[in-house]
């Protein structure tokens, strides 16, 4: 086996943060010929610790992709197999003898084993012991404060895609399929895709918003609702994809990528369909106009 640099940790949307650690995990890899990895788990560490679950920012699918763009190799462990391994446990049999590494890169704030009870600077000191050098790196400061999931997160649920992406380095990401919806859109002028989701994934906080949307072959300007659509009484959260550029065909079926650009008002509810009709009509005039401020980009790597 050959061996290996590892990158540990979550990385729950692959966020500046995160890319930082994977970076010089890979820079390190390539200086001193180990294969780099990163060692990832099935979903945040405090989705198995209560009641309720994390809310993811990616799909596990995705996450992969965009890990894979950083290193040679992507392990994405259950976390419920190695919580309650003791930290030296995990260092022998994960690191050492799984994994074969020589080097292990993870941020300050990094704790491991039962009852998290191990943290970077255990871990420096024990693994030296057993040949494994450890990089701890500082947290990456944006606006005064660390980047981390939570914020991202916040910021999502305010519907600040654009602070959210200040953070990501890139703009936030739904991915999904277009399912069969009522054709209000359609009624209205202005068809949707009504995308289908994974439901661990974080949905943005309700409104419209300006965004690119990839599928098979092609890219359109988009514009995205997130609600449950007040004017009709509705009660179930829909995500739902105008495309600028007319489609060929029926979508029904087809993967969508919607990168989110912009926030451009809230959702509320409208007196009747055709004050919310004039206001589709508005959005989509808004849309067209600061589309130019967004050229579309090639289709970067997602899942």
């Amino acid at each position: 086996m050959k061996q290996t640099a590892v990158a540990i940790g979550t990385f729950d949307g692959v966020h500046r943060g995160h890319q930082r650690i994977l970076a010089e995990t890979r820079n390190l890899a390539a200086a001193r010929g180990l294969e780099s990895v990163a060692y990832t788990f099935d979903g945040p560490p405090r989705s198995f610790a209560g009641p309720e679950p994390v809310s993811l920012l990616l799909p596990p699918d995705a996450k992969r992709a965009l890990l894979e763009s950083w290193v040679d190799r992507v392990e994405c462990a259950s976390f419920p197999s190695v919580r309650d391994l003791e930290p030296a446990a995990f260092v022998d049999q994960v690191l050492v003898e799984h994994l074969a590494s020589r080097l292990v890169v993870v941020g300050a704030s990094f704790r491991f084993g039962r009852d998290r009870s191990g943290d970077a600077t255990w871990l420096g000191t024990f693994a030296a012991g057993r040949g494994v050098d450890v990089r701890v790196l500082p947290p990456l400061y944006v606006a005064g404060a660390p980047v981390s999931s939570t914020r991202i997160r916040e910021f999502l649920r305010a519907g600040d895609v654009e602070a959210a992406a200040e953070l990501l380095g890139r703009p936030p990401i739904l991915l999904g399929v277009v399912e069969a919806g009522d054709r209000i859109g359609r009624t209205l002028g202005f068809p949707t895709a009504n995308l289908r989701m994974d439901p661990r994934v974080l949905v943005p906080g309700a409104g419209i918003y300006l965004a690119h949307a990839f599928r098979a072959g092609a890219a359109s300007h988009a514009l995205v609702y997130v609600g449950t659509r007040p004017t009709l009484l509705a009660s179930v959260l829909r995500c739902e994809v105008h495309l600028l550029t007319p489609p060929e065909g029926d979508l029904h079926g087809t993967a969508l990528e919607v990168r989110l650009l912009r926030r451009l008002r809230d959702d509320r509810r409208f007196p009747d369909l055709d004050a919310l009709r004039h206001q589709m009509a508005e959005d989509l005039d808004q849309a067209r106009m600061l589309a130019v401020s967004f050229p579309l980009p090639p289709r970067p790597p997602a899942g």
